[in-house]
């Protein structure tokens, strides 16, 4: 492997892991953000619609309410709809690609990335030596950094 191959896969890596640590923070997001879009818009639903030769539009619509939504408020909920749409597809993405992977890897996930645990602490967890974790961690990196492409690619 070539050094610029190896510093591309190293900042994908990065990027991977950023996500993983921050799995349980974008849950909490998730719900915070619906809590903000139900109070500025009780009643209402947002969806997305994908047109071909677009690249999407949100459409509000309202059950109750049959009068304009003004346009600031509209213009905020899409915001958060926006936000909770990308988080709830970051949240399915690494479930999907965890889901995926055995159960010793798994638990080195759950261990080492949701719960922030040290290489040291998730080795005598797993009773495993450090090195072993190491290796571990490259094997499991290496299936996500296919699992999780268009993540590990960036923003």
């Amino acid at each position: 492997m070539q050094v610029k191959d190896k510093t591309k896969r190293a900042k994908q890596i990065k990027r991977i892991e950023k996500y993983l640590r921050q799995y349980t923070t974008y849950k909490i997001g998730v719900m915070t953000l619906q809590k903000q879009l139900d109070y500025i818009m009780p009643n209402i639903t947002a969806s997305y619609e994908l047109v071909e030769g677009s690249s999407g539009t949100f459409k509000i619509t309202s059950t109750t309410e049959k009068y304009a939504i003004d346009r600031i408020e509209s213009k905020r909920a899409l915001m958060l709809h926006e936000d909770i749409e990308r988080y709830n597809i970051i949240i399915e993405s690494i479930d999907i690609a965890v889901s995926e992977l055995d159960e010793l890897e798994r638990k080195f996930v759950e261990l080492r990335y949701i719960n922030r645990k040290t290489i040291a602490q998730t080795s005598i967890e797993l009773g495993y030596s450090e090195k072993h974790i190491f290796n571990l961690r490259h094997q499991v990196m290496d299936k996500l950094l296919i699992s999780l492409r268009g993540l590990a690619q960036g923003e």
